[in-house]
């Protein structure tokens, strides 16, 4: 084994988090550096795993990553349930202690202001979702009924070739409504968030849902404020699930989306 250091993710110093278990190897104990005024969660690791030519089979196996990206969040979590916490990426790895701490030290106004600006805060997932055939159904069935007297007037023929026009519009409308419905989302998460990160919408393959996905992002989120949230949310989806509109908010996380990028 060439043996290199797993970082997990960054907390103040003072107080201590008190972190047990083993890290991703299940094997290698978990322990807290002190590196100045921040505290590292590291875990002794088999570099080799992560870095090199034997590395590569092992980074595209899921059945390999899997569980070592489990744990990895589970002392992520570990750490925030006893104060701010600022999570690293996983697969971090330095070759000593020392590689570890260099940059830290180097960067410790810039890492002890995040944890200021984020104790009692969590990230937390918000996102929006439509049926579709059932916000396009109520649509065109709301166009048709504006169009009824025109309709009236026509023969079979034009009126069925107007009402194929009315439906196609449709599609766009529907675009539209979902942008005005994502920028409502918006200002409602901006009222009880300090902070907004916009997210990728993902593909109804990944989320495994039958609606499509509209919003996507993520909100930083003093904890006093959360039930207030809640019922902001729970007024937001009484008053728009007949048009087939749901948010969800999923959480608490590591604040991944609003932590300062480190080299």
């Amino acid at each position: 084994m060439n043996p290199g250091i797993y970082l997990f993710c960054l907390t103040p110093a003072v107080p201590r988090p008190e972190i047990v278990g083993t890290g991703i190897d299940g094997e290698h104990p978990l322990f807290v550096e002190a590196i100045g005024e921040i505290a590292a969660v590291v875990a002794e690791v088999n570099i080799e795993d992560f870095t090199g030519p034997e590395s590569q089979p092992k980074m595209e196996d899921l059945a390999w990553i899997g569980p070592r990206a489990l744990r990895h969040e589970e002392v992520v979590l570990s750490a925030m349930e006893q104060g701010p916490v600022l999570p690293v990426r996983f697969g971090t790895v330095f070759s000593s202690l020392a590689a570890t701490a260099e940059p830290l030290r180097q960067r410790q106004d810039v890492l002890m202001k995040f944890f200021r600006d984020t104790i009692d805060k969590k990230e937390w997932t918000l996102k929006g979702y439509v049926d579709r055939p059932q916000a396009r159904a109520r649509m065109t069935a709301a166009r048709l009924a504006a169009e009824k007297e025109q309709l009236a007037g026509l023969s079979p023929g034009k009126r069925y070739f107007l009402e194929q026009k009315i439906k196609g519009a449709v599609d766009k409308d529907v675009a539209i409504w979902l942008k005005e419905m994502g920028r409502d989302i918006l200002s409602v998460a901006k009222k009880m968030s300090v902070g907004f990160s916009e997210c990728r919408l993902q593909s109804q393959d990944v989320t495994g849902r039958d609606e499509e996905m509209f919003f996507h992002g993520a909100l930083l989120v003093p904890d006093a404020s959360m039930e207030e949230m809640q019922r902001l949310l729970s007024d937001w989806n009484a008053a728009h699930q007949d048009a087939g509109l749901l948010l969800e908010l999923s959480g608490p996380w590591p604040p991944y989306h609003f932590a300062p990028v480190l080299e």
